[in-house]
Formats: structure tokens, sequence, C-alpha cells
């Protein structure tokens, strides 16, 4: 296959650009440009996905950008590499990045509002964002990154007002294909392992990436026992969500198990967080609008106020000269000693 073509040897699509006209409550906020990773990795169409899961385990990156020309024309993801893995595909030394990759991608502006950009994210249910200006490729931006820069700037509830309820799990002696299965089904990013009903640890798209494809393993021979994170780093249910945030930045985590004592109470996510980041900016947003409607409001009675103080006033007739004053020299009215008109500005 050509690098920038398709299997029919058409051009692969360009990426879709994010428009940059957004802003957060108090004017603009924090822009892509301010909080982006400028090392990008990225790969060639015709890369094959094993090297690609290589060099992602390697580098602990859970995406490379797929470039022709210098141009963003796809992405690849640890969620792509458990597809494939799900759909048994065999021959990931042979198979090219770009029959596997997302095309075409959307690219953001960097002056676009962080606020905007987790907006973007949440509407295409992604987690990252290639930044591009002018069509070339300047950085990438994540969740993580968005989760970092928004987190501290919000008065945030417990983990148990967020975290997802239903946890799904395996037991230790199921297969990695079975367990990939499972999570492409099911559109979720990990696996709780059981062993006799207590939590023996946790599989991730990243396990399956660095422990199965990276290292080329058979994902029908090889049990989720052999994969797992352990142990499992967990959070009560009163934690803050601002130190749950700080501690998945800490370790470099995309979520956290809850548990009280051993029983599992739910799992809080770096989605659960920003969604809940997300509603504290729409409720001050909201209140903003609310607070600058009332006051317009009031502007606009103490107007209709003051001219209807004025009417009364120019009915009133002029008060009589006093001695000594000239007859040509007429005395103000009352409605004249109220200076001005009166405006808005």
């Amino acid at each position: 296959m050509e690098p920038g073509t398709d299997g029919n040897n058409r051009p692969v699509s360009g990426a879709a650009s994010v428009p940059g006209s957004a802003r957060g409550p108090r004017g603009s906020m924090l822009r892509v440009g301010d909080i982006m990773s400028k090392d990008v990795v990225t790969a060639a169409p015709d890369d094959t996905i094993f090297s690609v899961a290589q060099k992602m385990s390697v580098q602990s990156i859970s995406c490379v950008v797929v470039t022709y020309k210098e141009r963003v024309v796809g992405i690849l993801t640890e969620k792509d590499m458990l597809n494939s893995v799900a759909g048994r595909d065999t021959e990931l030394r042979r198979l090219a990045v770009s029959e596997r990759m997302s095309s075409p991608v959307d690219t953001i502006a960097p002056e676009v509002s962080v606020l905007e950009a987790d907006r973007t994210m949440e509407a295409r249910c992604i987690r990252r964002l290639p930044v591009a200006e002018k069509g070339r490729l300047v950085g990438i931006v994540t969740q993580t990154d968005i989760t970092r820069a928004l987190i501290s700037l919000n008065a945030l509830r417990y983990v148990s007002d967020i975290m997802t309820k239903h946890v799904a799990s395996v037991p230790v002696d199921a297969t990695t294909v079975e367990a990939a299965r499972l999570m492409s089904c099911s559109s979720i990013s990990c696996l709780v392992i059981l062993h006799r009903q207590e939590i023996a640890g946790i599989v991730t798209e990243k396990d399956l990436l660095k422990r199965v494809v990276a290292l080329h393993k058979d994902p029908n021979q090889t049990r989720v026992a052999d994969v797992m994170s352990c142990p499992v780093v967990t959070v009560p249910p009163s934690c803050s969500i601002l130190s749950a945030g700080k501690k998945m930045e800490t370790m470099r985590f995309h979520r956290l198990l809850v548990t009280d004592g051993k029983a599992i109470c739910g799992i809080v996510t770096q989605t659960d967080i920003m969604r809940a980041v997300r509603g504290s900016f729409d409720a001050a947003e909201s209140r903003q609008r609310a607070l600058e409607t009332e006051l317009a409001d009031l502007l606009q009675h103490a107007i209709r106020d003051m001219q209807r103080v004025r009417d009364f006033l120019d009915g009133i007739p002029p008060l009589p000269a006093k001695g000594g004053a000239s007859a040509d020299a007429a005395p103000p009215t009352p409605a004249q000693m109220i200076s001005g008109p009166v405006s808005l500005s």
C-alpha cells in the first residue's frame, strides 16, 4: 500500500479542524497551546502495527499520530490495539497502520480554549486531539492535560458522587482474548481481575498493548493473570475528587478503583472527573449569565424610574423670579436641575 492512501489506493482524507471561538466563565480560558505536549510521537501509514505497538510500549504512550508529508492523516490508539486483539488479528508484524488507524481524525487549533477542547472530546467520545496550525502538526492535547489544567480551579466533591458503580470483572483464569472482547463489546478500558471473589489485579488497554501485542504473544493462550497490574491502587468513597485527580496524575493512571475495605464500590476515571469539572464550569457560566441578566434588568428599571421622575418634574411650573433678577433670565425648571441624559454607558 502506498503511504497516504487507503486499501484502494485512494488518498487518505485530511484532518477535520475544530473551530476555536469558545469562551469560559469570566472571559477567555487557558488555550490549548498553553497545555499541549509538543513532543508528539508519530508513525507513517505503512509502518506495521507491531512496530508501533513496541514504540508505544517503550515510551509508555497511549497513541501515535499518523502523518504523511507532515500532515495528520490518522491516529492509532490503545483501543485500536485492543480491537485488533479482540478481532483475532494474528499478522500484526505485517498489518499496516493504515489498516487499523482512525481516519480522518479531528484536530484542534492551539488558540482554542481548553474548555472547548474538553467539550469536543466529550461530544466525540475521544481522549486526545492532535493540535495543528496551518495544517501542520504542532502538538497533542489529552484528557490528562486538561484534567491537570482545570481540576485545581474547582471546589469539587467526593469520588462517591461521580464514580461508576458497575465494575466489570473476569476471573484470573480468563484468557486475554476473552478480556479484550468483553472490553471491546462493552466499550470499557479496564477489567477487575477476581480470585475467589477478591481483587487480584486489574487489566487495562495499556496492559494488553505492552504485555500481549508488543511482545507478540498469542492472546488465546495468555491468561489475564499473566498480564494484569497488581497490587491495585484504590481510594475510599470519601476521597475528594481533587485528591483522586492528583493521585492519577502522580501515578500516571487513568482510573482508580473505589473500595470500602475489601468490597468494590465502584471505579472513578479521568472522564468522570472531567464531567464533574465541566459541570462546575457550566454552573459557573449559568450563574454568570443569570447575574448579567439580572443586572441588565435592574439598570433598565432604574432608567425607567429616572425618566418618570424627570417627566414628573417637567410638569411642575417654573419657580417665580426673585427680586433683582433680570426679567429675561428665566429660572431653571426642576427637571433642568437634573444633570444630563441617563444612559447605560
